[in-house]
């Protein structure tokens, strides 16, 4: 998730005030794409769903990938790659345990492997390193910047900016202009694509319950909208605008809600869940008529969010409906794959500090850093009372917390490498390659993930 490399050329779009001049007294500038309009909150929409055929009710697989660039994306589809090899026993019948994933939660380069699979299921294998790893997205931006005559005059605009032509990319190039709709209709695993509100700091996932919250139809909404918008990462790319009309189609707090503000008086902090409801109710307010979003690792770098709101409303609602997989599961496995890197530095042995550059990049990476490093203690925890509050006359509960992340290396030389690993869009075939050979090597040695594979034959 630290700062992406991109190529200077990019600057070229926001320095032509002849051509903005222009733009204004013609007329000829593209704006960001209509949100469309939700009629109905509450109506069918991308939502979790049940289980899909042949998956197994006792089990919960809830696969996180990390943000990071293509080291991410590349670290993500290495494991898909692993899970894939991988063959288990579910109800007395040898299955992938692929197949068993119920949910994906993205951040910014996680995105891709995760939206691809969800879309495009056995197929991302044949396709995914030609239409993604090893593409050069950056130059591909670059030459739409330089050779595109239209984006001299939608770029200086101030309503379109270069995550809204990455968007374009991935949608015509990568996704094939699919939609959340066309993504329900694929029956893979529910994906949640995770940005962060430029305004309240607060998580934007691209899920119904979300965008009935701006009253906005989420079905029509592209997919290279939503990856461009988790991986807008200031200041080289730019937040992805949204209209918001809350307030507009009739939606109502969910129940979760009420039982979270009772349930602040007995403790001295209002809880994910209580946070969450006030952030979807801030949208009501007439004063913000859009919604500015970028990159979702600016607010939680692992995609683990989700998992830990999920725990918090189930402590909140006693309401069987509410999360009935979370409720029915007897194995629940939560693999986070953390493409974070933390490279060796040498800015102690001088008694200047690092340069401006330098620590613009540290500014960023800190508050990121630390915050995912927290989130894994929480969702440990969360993992170990989930198992621990099993009914006294029900089957016991087993948690597996399997983490892919490069501090598990043993290697030193090895763990050095993918450590120094930049965050780009853009990397050879060769750390590509090794990254997804170490991905599948870091999941089979993980021991939560061992004992899972012995608890399940």
């Amino acid at each position: 998730m630290k700062t992406m490399k991109l190529n200077s050329i990019f600057a070229l779009g926001c320095t032509v005030p002849l051509l903005a001049a222009l733009c204004v007294f013609t007329g000829g500038c593209a704006h960001w794409p209509a949100t469309p309009r939700l009629e109905q909150a509450g109506a069918p929409g991308y939502r979790p769903a049940v289980n899909r055929p042949g998956q197994s009710d006792d089990l919960l697989v809830v696969l996180a990938i990390s943000g990071g660039g293509t080291r991410a994306a590349a670290l993500g589809y290495g494991v898909l790659e692993e899970l894939r090899r991988t063959e288990v026993m579910v109800k007395g019948v040898k299955r992938r345990l692929l197949d068993e994933v119920d949910m994906i939660s993205a951040v910014s380069g996680g995105t891709f492997p995760a939206t691809y699979y969800a879309l495009r299921g056995e197929k991302t294998f044949e396709e995914f390193e030609a239409r993604v790893l090893s593409r050069n997205l950056e130059m591909e931006l670059a030459k739409r910047i330089i050779l595109n005559p239209a984006n001299w005059f939608r770029l200086p605009s101030g309503t379109f900016g270069k995550s809204d032509l990455f968007a374009e990319i991935y949608d015509e190039t990568v996704f094939d202009h699919a939609t959340f709709g066309d993504l329900q209709q694929a029956n893979g695993p529910y994906v949640i694509i995770n940005g962060t509100d430029v305004t309240t700091g607060a998580r934007f996932s691209f899920t119904q319950d979300q965008f009935d919250a701006i009253c906005g139809d989420l079905s029509r909404v592209t997919l290279g909208r939503a990856v461009a918008t988790s991986t807008a990462l200031p200041p080289l790319l730019t937040p992805i605008t949204f209209e918001n009309r809350g307030g507009t189609c009739g939606r109502k707090a969910p129940a979760w809600q009420a039982a979270a503000e009772a349930a602040i008086g007995e403790s001295e902090t209002p809880g994910r869940a209580l946070l969450r409801a006030r952030a979807l109710q801030s949208y009501e307010n007439p004063a913000r008529p859009y919604i500015h979003v970028f990159d979702g690792g600016l607010s939680e770098n692992l995609g683990l969010s989700e998992s830990l709101r999920a725990f918090e409303i189930l402590k909140v609602d006693p309401d069987e409906m509410v999360l009935p997989a979370l409720r029915r599961a007897r194995k629940l496995v939560v693999i986070a794959v953390n493409a974070l890197r933390f490279p060796e530095v040498d800015w102690d042995r001088s008694p200047a500090p690092p340069d401006t550059e330098t620590l613009t990049d540290q500014m960023w990476s800190i508050p990121v850093d630390r915050i995912s490093l927290d989130s894994v203690e929480q969702v440990s925890e969360k993992l170990a009372a989930w198992q621990a509050a099993a009914p006294a006359e029900g089957p016991e509960r087993r948690a597996y917390f399997a983490q892919v992340t490069f501090d598990a290396l043993k290697d030193p030389a090895e763990r050095l490498y993918f450590k120094q690993v930049n965050t780009r869009l853009t990397l050879p075939k060769e750390q590509v390659d090794r990254l997804r050979e170490v991905a599948g090597r870091l999941l089979r040695e993980a021991p939560a993930f061992k004992r899972l594979l012995v608890d399940l034959q």
